[in-house]
């Protein structure tokens, strides 16, 4: 068809109102382009920068991204079940850990599944995590060089795999280098729960040093040991959060962190979708996500 034919089409199909059916076209190719992802927690910073970083990165390799949220005690399956109804040539999951049951039905049906940040153990499907032992040496490596004597960690009771290994592999990390460590419980991984941890820690604990596991945790641990109770940091007591959202870097916070590179990530999952999609048989793999230590005014500065 030559260029002028083509545009003629083009310009009868605007007058007409057409457009293309990609899911009537799917009926025929067996795959619509779309890649659903399921995801939670889309109020804070990290998730909501995973979620757009996935869909730009789906976007530029030529699929169309389709959202669906899943909050609290929500059925998992049944959110997957209504994605496999689309066609979906891909899934990406970035919240809760779905049943082996579910991954052995896209697998039936062909469909690529990516786990992000979610448990390490399930067969049959490829993977994007952070390293968790990594992780959790790096905090504690970060807090000692600057001179932490004593350590304590914000342990979320809402036991999401990567945030519950990373804490986890920060204590191992204090007790083998010798070290205690105060483990304080918080109910969930917010602002608020921050600002509740700070209470327990004035309570219970002597630590110099405190490992807050996500940025919005050491964000509300912050203001509570600061504005709340007066301490001065990293004087009296060092925070060290994880993530790296745009908040850490606000002046007024000026968070030290550790930063976990949301692109990377996406740029990983697409590409373990493109390739199963290419070789359906092939071995399944776990890719983990770049992580660097970010140090910044809640940490103190190593003497010169």
């Amino acid at each position: 068809m030559s260029d002028e034919t083509r545009q003629k089409v083009i310009d009868a199909a605007r007058q007409l109102g057409y457009r293309v059916n990609f899911l009537a076209r799917s009926l025929q190719t067996s795959s619509s382009g779309l890649v659903g992802i399921v995801a939670s927690r889309l109020d804070t910073p990290y998730r909501a920068a995973q979620v757009r970083a996935a869909a730009g990165e789906l976007l530029a390799n030529g699929f169309t991204p389709i959202l669906v949220t899943t909050e609290g005690g929500e059925d998992q399956a049944g959110l997957v079940e209504r994605l496999l109804n689309y066609s979906v040539s891909g899934m990406m999951i970035t919240s809760g850990t779905p049943s082996s049951s579910i991954i052995e039905e896209c697998a039936q049906l062909n469909v690529p599944v990516v786990l992000i940040n979610r448990d390490a153990s399930l067969d049959g499907a490829d993977r994007v995590l952070i390293d968790i032992a990594a992780a959790g040496r790096m905090a504690f490596d970060m807090l000692r060089e600057r001179g932490g004597q004593s350590f304590a960690v914000l342990q979320p009771r809402d036991r999401t795999f990567s945030v519950l290994g990373r804490a986890q592999a920060f204590s191992d990390n204090c007790r083998t280098a010798g070290h205690t460590v105060d483990v304080i419980e918080v109910e969930d991984q917010s602002y608020e729960a921050g600002l509740e941890a700070a209470e327990a820690y004035m309570a219970t604990s002597k630590a110099d040093a405190v490992f807050c596991t996500t940025d919005l945790l050491a964000l509300g641990f912050l203001d509570g040991v600061r504005v709340r109770h007066g301490l001065t940091v990293p004087e009296q007591v060092q925070v060290l959060g994880f993530d790296d959202i745009p908040q850490a870097a606000w002046l007024s916070n000026d968070l030290s962190t550790v930063h976990q590179e949301t692109e990377h990530a996406a740029t990983e999952a697409v590409k373990l979708i493109v390739d199963r999609i290419a070789d359906p048989a092939r071995p399944h793999e776990t890719r983990h996500i770049t992580i660097r230590p970010v140090h910044r005014a809640t940490t103190r500065k190593i003497p010169t």
